[in-house]
């Protein structure tokens, strides 16, 4: 196994535009149905860290490219004291870009978006839960739905899935400017932090009402999304500026990869809103879009195009201290201005039959940013679906306006809880 890799086409965005108001820091985590013992957790760490080599690595600074090495330090696991998301200091996590935290019930694995996806990290935390049951003698199997410990990690799951898939490295056409995206402001939180909230429903009885609608779960919170937002948008004499879902898309099911490293797209969703526009004429004009983004043709240009802008002989000779201020610029330029907030769905999880009586339920926390200070997380197992918003700003309507239409059009229960980030106690 090589001892130091290149950071992926999309890891190397995330170096350039992380910052104090963008940590590029999201979370997986798993409530477990007992209180996690932390000395149990990191011994189920050590064994697990090994296993998935490009997770735990130091990054170097290199002349044209930053690049990822072997770290020999312990990855320690941490109680969690701060709000979720925060940025990584480095030297505090003994140069990782990854860490694991404990509270309760809860595992939580934070990882910088320059290592991998929520794919990736997905499965980095199922096989430490895994570990962990196991130290604790509960009687648990893979059944190939986790990554086994003591396996060797394999070279596809290193790999930049992007350079597999590229047919040409030479698209001439640069994509285009969207238009400028409706976006949230809001009092920045006191103190400054990342309030999260999370609303739990059967994901079942959510399903089958998407069905009954004609589109996806993903198509009806998006819909809803885009309502409750534009509400929120008139209430405040804002009329102007389409509503933008920015949907992080997994390339693996259209493009077969074992790759842990990041491999994802974005379909932005936006509807143009006006004062008649009905919420079954959202739904159909979001699921239309969802069709059309997600083509397999269409996600095909985007890796090409990807590809080739990196590859691009006068990116590759630009020194990376003049290179990542020009991806900042264009990172704000088409894909921040473009969107008003982030709805990443991981799906619903498969874990084996003998890990589930174990696990409550995923939660899945979406880092917010400067021009997008309000993003949504969606993550389902053991048939509870979890719906997490992540703010850095004092104002909350959207999201409780989110709950209450949920509640409202499909008559079901939603379990809210939150971090009480910001709130006076």
């Amino acid at each position: 196994m090589d001892e130091w890799y290149r950071i992926d086409n999309t890891g190397k965005i995330f170096h350039a535009v992380s910052d104090t108001t963008n940590s590029s820091v999201f979370r997986v985590a798993m409530i477990l149905k007992e209180q996690v013992d932390p000395e149990c957790l990191q011994s189920a760490l050590d064994i697990v860290a090994v296993r998935f080599p490009t997770l735990t690595v130091r990054v170097r600074k290199g002349l044209f490219w930053d690049f990822m090495e072997h770290n020999d330090e312990q990855l320690l696991v941490k109680q969690e004291v701060d709000h979720p998301c925060a940025p990584i200091d480095r030297k505090e996590n003994n140069a990782y870009l990854i860490r694991v935290l404990y509270y309760e019930q809860r595992i939580s694995v934070e990882i910088f978006h320059s290592l991998t996806d929520g794919g990736g990290a997905m499965e980095f935390l199922k096989t430490l839960v895994y570990q962990y049951l196991r130290l604790k003698e509960n009687d648990v199997t893979t059944d190939d739905k986790v990554l086994r410990p003591e396996d060797s990690p394999k070279r596809e799951e290193t790999e930049d899935s992007f350079e597999r898939y590229a047919t040409s490295h030479s698209v001439r056409r640069p994509e285009k400017r969207g238009e400028k995206a409706y976006q949230i402001e809001g009092k920045t939180l006191d103190p400054p932090g990342i309030h999260v909230v999370h609303g739990v429903v059967d994901a079942s009885a959510l399903n089958r009402h998407a069905k009954s609608l004609g589109t996806s779960l993903t198509g009806l919170l998006t819909s809803v999304l885009i309502d409750v937002v534009h509400e929120e948008k008139i209430r405040q004499g804002s009329p102007e500026g389409n509503v933008v879902i920015a949907l992080p898309i997994s390339l693996r099911r259209a493009f077969p990869s074992e790759t842990l490293r990041n491999f994802f797209s974005v379909a932005n969703i936006g509807v143009p809103m006006d004062g008649y526009m009905q919420f079954d004429d959202i739904i159909g004009t979001v699921t239309e879009q969802l069709v059309e983004k997600t083509d397999k043709a269409r996600l095909q240009q985007g890796i090409n195009r990807f590809v080739s802008l990196q590859s691009s002989l006068f990116i590759r000779a630009t020194p990376v201290f003049l290179k990542y201020p020009i991806m900042r610029f264009g990172f704000n330029q088409i894909g921040e201005r473009a969107k008003t907030m982030t709805l990443s769905n991981l799906g619903n999880l498969a874990l084996p039959e003998s890990m589930k009586p174990h696990v409550e339920r995923m939660e899945i926390i979406l880092y917010p940013t400067r021009k997008s200070p309000i993003n949504c997380g969606v993550g389902t197992l053991n048939d509870q679906l979890t719906v997490t918003f992540a703010r850095s700003i004092e104002e909350s309507t959207i999201i409780r306006s989110f709950f209450r239409r949920l509640r409202q059009m499909t008559g079901l229960e939603v379990m809210v809880y939150s971090n009480r980030w910001g709130e006076e106690r």
